[in-house]
């Protein structure tokens, strides 16, 4: 997820590290990591170590803050665990219900650009739901448009994302192996998932 790694980075470089450097690193595992150990206490690690360093996500202004809460909610959704009462948390249970103009859009599927990726790979982080890489790989590895603009953009991170995703992490690598075998899989998606599966079969990604 090119959003959190980018952000994490600057925050850290910044001077953040002092006083919450443990709160950062902790945040950035579970955020990336979650679906592979799920637990209540886990849950509310993220939670915390997530309002300890809230101002600071918000100062970033690069959409982190969205995503956590993106992740808060679709955790909570899933194993049906308590969300806090803090402004992430509130922006988490209004996603979960529905409840604002941020949920809608989150919701919908037909209104797609960049950040929409980065939730979309938030929420397989936090579930390990293969239906997020699916949304995620029908414009990766694609013939990028033409235009409009945004299409090219969102081509261009799908693609670049999904094949360093597939490096990280053990479940995008096999969904990918997976699909390379599905038929009427357009040829420059399988010459692309090649590309992506054979670096990251030579290590292994956790």
């Amino acid at each position: 997820m090119r959003m959190l790694a980018i952000v994490l980075t600057i925050l850290m470089i910044s001077g953040f590290q002092t006083a919450v450097a443990g709160d950062l690193e902790d945040f950035g595992n579970l955020l990336t990591y979650f679906y592979l150990e799920p637990s209540e206490e886990a849950f509310q690690r993220l939670q915390n170590s997530a309002d300890k360093i809230y101002p600071e996500l918000r100062k970033a202004g690069n959409g982190l803050e969205n995503i956590t809460a993106v992740s808060i909610a679709r955790i909570s959704q899933k194993h049906q665990w308590p969300i806090g009462d803090s402004p992430l948390g509130i922006k988490a249970q209004e996603i979960v219900t529905g409840e604002s103009a941020f949920a809608k859009y989150v919701a919908d599927d037909s209104k797609i650009d960049p950040a929409k990726l980065d939730m979309w790979w938030v929420s397989f982080f936090a579930t390990g739901d293969d239906a997020y890489l699916e949304k995620i790989f029908k414009y990766a590895g694609i013939k990028p448009p033409k235009e409009p603009a945004l299409q090219v953009v969102i081509v261009g991170a799908a693609t670049w994302s999904f094949q360093s995703n597939c490096g990280q992490h053990k479940a995008v690598l096999e969904f990918a192996k997976k699909k390379l075998t599905s038929p009427n899989l357009p040829p420059e998606q399988t010459s692309y998932l090649q590309k992506c599966i054979q670096p990251a079969a030579e290590h292994e990604p956790r």
